[in-house]
């Protein structure tokens, strides 16, 4: 995550990256580009209270080892890093509005895990929206484009633009290697039982 200046917007903004949120009170842009992956923004319009995550993949609702993750890259790990954080900047889940964005097939890859990876962010961040009760305002998911994301916390409106295949490919490249990190570190860790 990085934080500049935006002269055209004359305000911050928090650029974020797989596996990382943002959530603040202020005024600013929280942005991401997204490929596969989801971004989820969430806010509450009576405490004044926004933010948002970018999560790679999307674990499973019912799943014990996404909680050894200590990492965002996992949808429920990115909403639960998320939320908590608006609950301590004095949000209430039951006053939550979300905005969905991503899960674009951008991989050119056909097979394993990273096939499937799109329409599981998809279906991940509506389930886990829905069986919260955090009623979803706005979406822009599936297709085979990447998307940058500019989310306006006052406001709280989002501005996405399409990317074009060239500007896709750093993100596939992007992707590719994050997917090959992710496997790597899961093949060290041991298995582990919670009880």
């Amino acid at each position: 995550m990085f934080i500049k200046w935006d002269a055209r917007y004359g305000q911050e903004v928090v650029e974020i990256f797989p596996g990382e949120y943002h959530a603040t009170r202020s005024s600013r842009i929280i942005s991401t580009v997204l490929g596969s992956c989801i971004a989820v923004a969430l806010y509450d319009l009576k405490a004044g209270v926004s933010g948002m995550n970018h999560f790679m993949l999307p674990g499973e609702l019912q799943t014990d080892r996404i909680y050894v993750s200590g990492s965002g890259k996992y949808g429920m790990y990115a909403m639960e890093l998320l939320i908590n954080e608006l609950i301590k900047l004095g949000g209430t889940k039951k006053s939550f509005i979300a905005k969905v964005f991503g899960g674009g097939k951008v991989l050119r890859t056909t097979s394993g895990i990273t096939h499937s990876v799109p329409e599981g962010n998809i279906t991940f961040a509506m389930s886990y929206l829905k069986q919260e009760g955090i009623p979803i305002a706005a979406q822009d998911v599936g297709g085979t484009q990447g998307r940058r994301v500019l989310f306006f916390t006052e406001g709280y409106k989002v501005l996405v633009k399409k990317l074009s295949s060239q500007e896709t490919t750093p993100v596939e490249s992007e992707e590719s290697v994050y997917f090959s990190k992710i496997r790597k570190d899961d093949e060290k860790k041991p298995d582990i039982t919670l009880f």
